[in-house]
Parts: C-alpha cells; sequence; structure tokens
C-alpha cells in the first residue's frame, strides 16, 4: 500500500508540476514530527498515511487550493494535529456539560444514546484524525481506531452525523490518492484547472 501512496504522489507531482505548481505541495513531514503528532494522539498512524507525510507534509493553506476533489485541501501536519486538539478540548468540554445536566429530566442526555450511536451524537472522536478540510467547514478524518474501518477515511459535515460511507469517503489514504491522481489526469467528470496560484475544479 506504502508503493501505491508513492506512484500516487509521483502522478500528483507530475501534473502540479506541468501546470507550473509545484510549490503548493508541501516538502516531507519531519519523522520527528510524525512520531510527535502520533504520540499526542495517543494512536499509531496507518502505514500510508505515515508514507503520504513522508512524501509530502499537504499542502500549501494560503493561497487555499483543492487538491483533493472537487472541494479539499490536504493540511499539514501541524494543522491537523492543532485541529485534533482544538476538536478533541471541545469535545471534552460538552461531555463535562452532559454530567452537570444529567439531572434534568426536561433534556435528553448521552446515557440516552443507544450503542453504536455514539459517534453521531457527540460529532466527533479522539481517534478521528482530520487531514482535510474545504471552505464551508466540512472535514475529511481518519479513523484510528482498531477494527474493521481502522484506516478509513470519512466525512465531518457540521450540519449532518458524521459517515464513513457515500460520496467523499474513501476505504483509506491511498484510495484518496489514487483517486486525485487519476482524477488530475483526466479520469473523472471534473476538471483539475491550475487558478489563482492552485488548484480549482470545474
Amino acid at each position: 500500500m506504502t508503493a501505491q501512496v508513492s506512484a500516487s504522489w509521483d502522478r500528483i507531482e507530475e501534473w502540479c508540476r506541468d501546470n507550473g505548481i509545484q510549490h503548493v505541495l508541501r516538502p516531507p513531514a519531519a519523522p520527528a514530527g510524525i512520531a510527535a503528532a502520533e504520540a499526542e494522539v495517543g494512536h499509531r498512524f496507518p502505514a500510508d498515511l505515515v508514507e503520504s507525510l513522508r512524501c509530502h507534509d499537504g499542502t500549501s493553506t494560503r493561497p487555499m487550493n483543492f487538491l483533493v476533489p472537487t472541494r479539499w485541501t490536504l493540511l499539514p501536519l501541524a494543522r491537523v494535529v492543532e485541529d485534533w486538539r482544538r476538536r478533541t478540548a471541545q469535545l471534552a468540554e460538552r461531555q463535562a456539560a452532559e454530567v452537570d445536566d444529567m439531572g434534568d429530566e426536561d433534556d435528553e442526555d448521552w446515557s440516552d444514546v443507544e450503542e453504536g450511536e455514539e459517534d453521531a451524537f457527540w460529532g466527533w472522536h479522539p481517534a478521528w484524525l482530520p487531514i482535510a478540510l474545504d471552505d464551508t467547514g466540512c472535514s475529511l478524518v481518519v479513523e484510528l481506531r482498531e477494527g474493521d474501518r481502522l484506516g478509513a477515511v470519512g466525512q465531518l459535515d457540521p450540519q449532518s452525523n458524521p459517515r464513513f460511507d457515500g460520496v467523499n469517503t474513501y476505504p483509506s489514504v491511498a484510495a484518496l490518492l489514487a483517486y486525485t491522481a487519476d482524477a488530475l489526469h483526466g479520469s473523472g467528470t471534473a476538471t483539475a484547472t491550475a487558478e489563482n496560484d492552485g488548484v480549482h475544479w470545474r
């Protein structure tokens, strides 16, 4: 799978070079930085995510560019950890508030949530790693929990429940990058263009 990641990045780099915007691809993440991020999050990253970071530490965010079809910006590792830290702190605050409110019989609380529906109730889990965002508040996250979904890429939307199936979801980071490389080279319904010093889609 790591070889597939490198091959996809080679094709992405080729398209960016041909269109004069190779500078939007950030240099590789440092191994020490990856290890520190894993330590803070408390989970080992999937091998394909690590290999992707070793190829490129996301993409530039200023100006915003949408490398992953058709609206997603791959975040640098520092932004990934910053976003994870913020969301996890907000979750802790919400959970503490729910405990305080459990005595209010008029309020639905987390103890009423059915097993398996906790993620939808809270909208966030500390074992999700945000790797990409769009300009509407949505994110793509990698599942870090052990199980059948380990390594899958799901979508978080403030207006709906988290999901790991359907459009804008992938079985792995490797699959996301392969889809991106194919789309950049014309295999898809949207066409990539180099505009405003970044990648955009039509």
